[in-house]
């Protein structure tokens, strides 16, 4: 669906009529749940959804039956709702204030519209059970989590966290060399930390990483996370990082987060993504080592140590990577020193 603004017809709450401009001419009936922002204010709508071409210059979408939630309707209790910072599957997060200390957190609001939606309320479930359990700088903190009943079932799941400013490296990718090791030499460590308390992150990538203006880095996403040694009961990854066992639902261990995280190191470094093999556009593909470019051939400030070190991350054979995220950090940090240490910003191919 594309994005788009509310120009008709909208209502704060209930079911309501809603024209909204949008980038897509024509389509089908759907059910289905999408987030606009108007004005800084957030709105969700769920129902019925009807893509009709137009004469205008401008193409139009349709939304009938119309749920409506926005700071003002949206309700949590001890807390004031400041405004919407995001969202994601069957999720979105807010900015809001605990009452009682003015404190700043961030909400994520994660609901049930229809019964396949029970996963992603178990998947917040876990990241809250997950984050319980870990400590570190650069994995966002989730306080303490809500639930929302209704007829005796759990509709909503509220996780308050730690509210964590920047933008995620995908939507701003770092182009100098020494920002990208400096960025994942910290989520390395934290994913160090990670493997050290029994838990696979999982899903590494560069949109779980938040940048703030300040350097400070951040981990904001666990809900794939688990811990080591399971054997997943459906394929759960993001396609273009997702490693080999991970679609082959063996056990994931430390070489998982090795292999997703040197495939979001590569995104980040030529700004395309690996073959992996669960592609985006669906189906399986037949993947080798040889399949993957160097990412010094596609970006030439790459030092050959680096590009070594995240083609080594890579390998489609598990036993074939790195032994463990420790290893990765140890040898990120060996190539930083290079860096700083060779006129020209060049390391050593050899490490």
């Amino acid at each position: 669906m594309g994005a788009g603004r509310i120009i008709e017809g909208a209502k704060t709450e209930g079911k309501a009529n809603a024209t909204l401009q949008a980038s897509e001419p024509q389509g089908s009936d759907r059910k289905g749940f999408c987030a606009y922002l108007r004005g800084g204010k957030m709105l969700e709508f769920s129902g019925r959804v009807t893509f009709i071409r137009s004469y205008y210059p401008a193409s139009y979408i349709t939304y009938t039956w119309i749920r409506v939630t926005t700071i003002q309707t949206l309700q949590v209790p001890g807390y004031e709702v400041m405004q919407f910072l995001g969202s994601g599957a069957r999720s979105t997060i807010w900015q809001v204030r605990e009452r009682h200390s003015s404190n700043l957190f961030a909400l994520k609001r994660v609901v049930k519209r229809q019964a396949a939606d029970a996963r992603f309320l178990q998947q917040a479930v876990n990241e809250h059970d997950v984050a319980s359990h870990l400590d570190h700088p650069t994995i966002r903190r989730i306080l303490r989590i809500r639930r929302t009943k209704k007829w005796l079932r759990v509709r909503e799941i509220h996780l308050i966290m730690e509210l964590c400013q920047g933008q995620n490296v995908q939507a701003e990718r770092p182009k100098d060399i020494t920002e990208v090791i400096r960025i994942f030499v910290q989520v390395g460590e934290a994913l160090v930390h990670m493997n050290g308390r029994g838990y696979v992150q999982a899903d590494m990538k560069p949109n779980n990483i938040l940048v703030a203006p300040d350097g400070v880095v951040k981990i904001i996403d666990l809900g794939q996370s688990c811990p080591i040694g399971t054997i997943k009961e459906r394929i759960q990854g993001t396609p273009d990082f997702i490693a080999p066992e991970q679609v082959h639902r063996q056990p994931l261990n430390a070489r998982t987060d090795v292999y997703n995280f040197g495939a979001a190191v590569y995104w980040t470094l030529t700004g395309k993504p690996i073959p992996t093999v669960l592609p985006k556009k669906g189906g399986y593909n037949l993947v080798s080592d040889n399949s993957v470019s160097p990412p010094e051939e596609l970006n030439p400030k790459v030092p050959a140590s680096l590009s070594n070190l995240v083609t080594h991350c890579i390998r489609m054979n598990a036993a074939n990577r790195p032994s463990s995220m420790t290893d990765v950090v140890s040898r990120l940090n060996v190539i930083s020193a290079s860096m700083s240490r060779v006129r020209g910003g060049q390391a050593p191919a050899d490490l």
